[in-house]
């Protein structure tokens, strides 16, 4: 981005009069792995608004721009990257139970939080247990187990559109041809804000202890009070085994390039264990697949998104 437009698009945010911008953010404090360099603007839009408005600025100056949610799947190069990063706050954190038949949440409520919730309610979505991150982000990436994931338990989204320059809001149904494995569909996406989840009606007790059960597992199979992005591979369909398994095949647990390591604990987990870089990452990142590949001739594709590279 050239200077002049720089100045020109900094002083048009501004002028939005919002409490809640930051430029030249650092990515090391908006991610779970702690690495990555600057970005041009860090933007919190509270309210539908004032969501509207960043998107509309971003589109008709040709400022690029990327949801982010609580971090926690995400790799950011280490250089300063010309982007508009926003973030859903306030408006966009409700857990709505009025209707017995179906659970209303907004994007920015971590995925957690509503488990929990609803459990309280008697509605059964402990199979999303332990997942980390905030709803939006799960959907977009349809995060979830080897059985479910959290598209599986949804009936509706709302989402903020753009066709042709025309920015506004829209609900979907979702059909089985919008998501598929980490992986979801739809053309004109341009932020989802809230979602619309099928209740599961089940005995809160029993929910709780499945719950806490998963927790548990998840704690004693993957590293936890680690600087990790979660699974950084999606897992390959056409065969059996999960792509940690294929990198712990490899000898690659503990490996360890610059500052980053594999976990010894589950091989598809990459740790920032000494002030790691994203570069230190992404090379280890390579390393990994390039092995992977020379072994079993399977090419490993991102489940983490990684952003400048």
């Amino acid at each position: 981005m050239a200077r002049s437009s720089r100045e020109r698009i900094k002083q048009l945010i501004k002028n939005m009069e919002s409490d809640n911008i930051i430029f030249d953010m650092d990515t090391t404090e908006l991610t779970s792995i702690k690495v990555g360099g600057k970005v041009f603007c860090y933007f919190i839009a509270d309210n539908i608004k004032d969501l509207k408005k960043i998107v509309e600025a971003c589109n008709d100056n040709g400022v690029d721009f990327i949801m982010i949610g609580d971090g926690t799947n995400i790799l950011f190069n280490d250089r300063h990257l010309d982007l508009v990063l926003i973030k859903l706050g306030k408006d966009f954190k409700y857990i709505d139970f009025s209707d017995k038949d179906r659970i209303s949440v907004g994007a920015a409520c971590r995925l957690f939080r509503m488990v929990v919730s609803a459990a309280d309610r008697g509605y059964d979505f402990s199979e999303l247990s332990g997942i980390p991150g905030t709803v939006g982000g799960s959907v977009i990436g349809n995060s979830g187990t080897k059985h479910k994931s959290v598209c599986d338990f949804i009936e509706k989204i709302t989402y903020l559109s753009n066709e042709s320059g025309n920015v506004k809001e829209k609900n979907r149904i979702l059909k089985n041809g919008d998501f598929d494995y980490r992986n979801f569909y739809l053309p004109d996406l341009v932020i989802l804000t809230g979602v619309v989840f099928k209740t599961l009606r089940s005995g809160r007790d029993d929910i709780l202890k499945k719950i806490r059960s998963r927790i548990k597992k998840r704690k004693l199979t993957q590293p936890v009070n680690t600087r990790t992005a979660g699974c950084f591979f999606k897992n390959v369909r056409s065969i059996s085994e999960s792509s940690g398994s294929l990198i712990e095949k490899c000898g690659m647990k503990g490996f360890i390039y610059g500052g980053a390591r594999v976990s010894s604990k589950h091989a598809n987990f990459i740790e920032n264990f000494n002030d790691a870089s994203s570069e230190d990452i992404f090379v280890l990142l390579n390393i990994i697949k390039d092995k992977v590949m020379e072994k079993f001739k399977v090419e490993l594709e991102y489940e983490v998104k990684t952003i400048g590279f």
